[in-house]
Parts: structure tokens; sequence; C-alpha cells
């Protein structure tokens, strides 16, 4: 046993040498290769200008904003592009206009690779507007300036702004070069307005007529918009099974409950069948689920309806299904979903009642998932199946209930559950303290040795090492050693270094 401890230690030692021979290898840097990576103190006045420029527009003094930023500009070294969009955006808060326009020109003049150009692009846009002269999307080369203009427009003339953005549209919108920005948002545009040449142009592109790339965006837009007999169409006439099942979805984000369950009666692709029901879920069809529930035979699609309600909440179906539905197998799903969707009352007592063994299964992983902890100890002290104690005990680990886990390792008649309840708290990281108490107060070297593994798992070095220091069983202590030398822990290894200088 000695020989064995001491070469795991030795290799141990050997690795930390190791380790440290070659941090310390830093050591051949030059001189100055880690410092220079340091932020330098200046002490220029440019810096100290720029400073103060950034602290008054935090103060929101204008004026000293715009002297700071001006001296910048003035001494044309580091940082000038930066001073003069802030110098801009000081001119307009006082007022200053024309002033912060010919600031923003000579910005893009003799600084045109910059990377306050698009900052500065979006001031002009926002000085022009108050001005009252017409933003012309399709006149922008600059893609951020094309969204913000869109938006514009928007805000304070949708129906001027459809034949621009038809325009856009069918140049393509610079759609390569802004990968499809602009589109986009002139698609939101035109599905927000009521005007007639916005819902044909719209439809055309929700049906595939125009620009196909757009559809399923087009019809995204439409189900924001709430646009619900467009929406239904469009799933009628499509020979598409994607834009069905984004019409579906888009019909779910608006609650078009009536319409998900119109569609889904006569519908025979299962794709589209399990799409409409997972709308359903999202539009939180409560009532349509229940009835299509019952009507329908196939136990795949009953499977997805209940699978919706967690999406929706709808515990009350659940409920009765894990009661009293004949298939076990769907018991057994909607105990799942019940644990998902937090249902414990429902749980409540439901064990005792039922005969499947799978379906108890279902349950108790069901109430543990749910965080039923109440639910579980009154299940563990009613039963007197050591398997379902077992059940429980195991299921604590994912409700976090380590006082069940702790009561039963203290005080359990069953040796064999005590055990397993030592090793459900070392996976939950329950307390070092219980853990130990049951170490010193049972002289059983099973289950010490459960708790030697249950610290271990639980990463907790100080344990065993005080531990190790008193124990007199060789088996043990050999056993607390070799878990110790694969920790990497400090503490861990001084003990370890103690034993090889005895």
């Amino acid at each position: 046993m000695k020989k064995t401890t001491s070469f795991i230690i030795f290799i141990l030692i050997l690795t930390i040498t190791l380790g440290g021979a070659a941090a310390a290898q830093t050591d051949d840097l030059p001189p100055g290769a880690i410092s220079s990576f340091q932020p330098q103190k200046s002490g220029d006045r440019v810096d100290d200008a720029l400073a103060a420029g950034k602290d008054a527009i935090y103060q929101e003094q204008w004026q000293k904003a715009l002297d700071s930023y001006s001296q910048v500009v003035k001494a044309g070294r580091a940082h000038v592009d930066e001073a003069l969009y802030w110098q801009a955006y000081a001119q307009d808060k006082l007022g200053q206009d024309p002033q912060a326009l010919k600031t923003i020109a000579q910005l893009r003049r003799e600084y045109p690779r910059s990377q306050w150009i698009k900052d500065a692009g979006a001031l002009e846009q926002e000085i022009l507007r108050k001005q009252g002269k017409t933003v012309k999307p399709d006149q922008e080369s600059d893609c951020d300036l094309k969204l913000l203009a869109v938006n514009s427009l928007m805000n304070s003339d949708p129906d001027r702004a459809v034949p621009i953005i038809e325009k856009l549209l069918n140049n393509g919108g610079n759609s390569g070069q802004c990968e499809g920005q602009v589109l986009d948002k002139a698609l939101f545009v035109l599905s927000q307005s009521d005007s007639q040449r916005a819902r044909d142009l719209m439809l055309q592109i929700a049906t595939g007529k125009l620009h196909p790339e757009l559809q399923k965006k087009a019809i995204h837009y439409l189900g924001i918009s709430g646009n619900h007999d467009t929406l239904m169409k469009i799933y009628q006439g499509s020979s598409s099974v994607e834009a069905k099942k984004t019409a579906l979805h888009s019909l779910g984000i608006s609650g078009g409950c009536t319409e998900l369950l119109t569609l889904s009666a006569p519908e025979k692709d299962p794709q589209l069948v399990k799409e409409a029901i997972h709308s359903m879920g999202i539009a939180g069809c409560k009532s349509e689920v229940r009835d299509l529930y019952n009507k329908v035979t196939d136990s795949e699609v009953k499977r997805d309806l209940l699978h919706s309600t967690i999406v929706s909440g709808d515990t009350e179906l659940q409920q009765k299904v894990a009661m009293s539905d004949p298939d076990p197998k769907m018991r057994a799903e909607a105990l799942k979903d019940l644990g998902v969707s937090g249902g414990c009352t429902q749980l409540s007592g439901f064990s005792a009642n039922e005969k499947d063994p799978e379906v108890v299964h279902a349950a108790i992983k069901a109430m543990g998932v749910g965080g039923c902890q109440q639910q579980l100890r009154d299940l563990y002290n009613k039963t007197t199946n050591p398997d379902m104690k077992r059940e429980v005990l195991h299921s604590t680990i994912v409700s976090g209930d380590t006082e069940l886990q702790e009561k039963v390792a203290l005080s359990d008649s069953d040796p064999k559950l005590r055990m397993e309840a030592i090793k459900d708290l070392g996976i939950s990281g329950g307390s070092s303290a219980t853990l130990t108490k049951i170490y010193q107060n049972d002289q059983n070297p099973d289950v010490r040795s459960v708790v030697i593994n249950a610290l271990f798992i639980k990463g907790d070095a100080h344990s065993l090492v005080e531990l190790a220091r008193k124990e007199t069983n060789p088996e043990l202590k050999r056993e607390l050693v070799q878990k110790m030398s694969v920790m990497g822990n400090r503490e861990a290894t001084d003990y370890l270094m103690e034993i090889l200088n005895k």
C-alpha cells in the first residue's frame, strides 16, 4: 500500500514541477515585451481636449463640447474624424443645422473610410427630417441610411412610402450589398399599411408571384399584422409545403385559433398537421386542442396535441389525460408534460392510484422535473415499495431536494436506501457536514466508501483530508488517498506531501 501511494504522489509532484518549469519560460521574453501592452500615459493637449469634449457631451454642455472638439479638429492630428462627428452633433443640439451639415460633409470628404461615417449619415438624416426635407431611400447608397429613411417614411407618411418601396423592391433594393436588410424593412412597412396598393403588392410577394426569395418573410409579417384572411388564402392556394408551414406559424403568432382548426381538419400531410398543432399551442388555443384530442385516434397526433399544451399552459387537459386516458403511453406523455408545466398540484397523489409501472415511473420523473419537492416527500413517506422509494430519491437530484436526501441518509431504516441517498447528496452538492457526520457515526466500510465517493464527486478535498488524518482502516485510507491524488487540489496535494515526508 505504501509503495502504491508513494508512486502516485511522485507522479503528481513531477507533473507540478514540469508545469512550473513551463511557466518560468516567460522569463526569456525580451524586456518590455509584456509592459508594451499596458496603457501608456500621454498628457497630450489633444487627448485632454477630447476627454473634455466627451465629458461635456455627457453633461449636455453643448457649447463647451463644441469648443473642445473644435480644438481637436484644428490640431489636425489623431481622432479628427471622431471630433468632427461630435462637433456636428453639438452644432445640431445648439440649433446650428447648416454648420452641422457642413461639418458632416467635411467628415465625408476628408475621412471617407472612417467608422464615424454611418453615425454621421444617421445624424444628417435626422437633421433633414427636422427641416421637413424629403428623405429618399432609393437615392441612398449606404444600407444603414436606407433603413433609417424607410423607417422615417413609415412613421411620417406610410402611403407616400409605398411607391418608393415598390421601386426599391423592383430595383432589388441593393439587396446584394445590404444582404436584404432594406427589403426586409420595406416588407414590414408594406404589411403595416392600410392602402390597397400596399396590400396588393404584399399579397403578390406572399404568394410567391414577386420576389419569391422574400415569400416566407412576407407571410411572417402578415401574421404580425393579424391578417388572417390573407393567410388562409395563401395556405389554400399554395403548393409549397414551406409556404404552408409559414402561414400556419403566422396564424399561431396572430392568435388564429379558428383558422388553424379549420385548416388542420382536412389536412393529410403529417408535417402540416404537426405544424398546425404546434401553432395552436403558440396561439393558446386550449378549447380547439381539447376538441381535436377527443376526435382524433392517431397516437402521434394525440402526442403532438399534448405537447402543444406545454406552450399553451393547458394543465387541465394534461391532468385529464393523465388520469383517465385508456392508453398508458398517453397517460405517461401527459405526466411528462405536467412536469414540464410545473403541475405539482395535479401530480399530487397520482402514483398511488396508477397500476402501470411505466406510468408510475413517468409520474415520479415528472415530479422531479417540475420541482415538486413536497409531493415527492409525501410519496416517499407513504409508499413501502423500495424500488419506488429509490426512484423518488433519484428524482430529488433534479428537483434539488437535498433536505429529503439528508433525512433519508441519516435516519432511514433501510441501509441500501441510506446509501442511495448518500450518492444523491454527492451529485446534488449536499451538505459536507452531513456526509462527514455519517462517516464518523457509521462504522460500516461500505457506507464509508459511499461517503468518500460522494465527497469526491462534490469536490470537497478539505473534508477528505480531515477524514484521512483520522482514518485507521488501511483500505479506506488508501481509497481516500487515491481520490485526492486525482483532484488537483492544493490542500489535497499538501496532505500527500506530508505522507511522503514521513
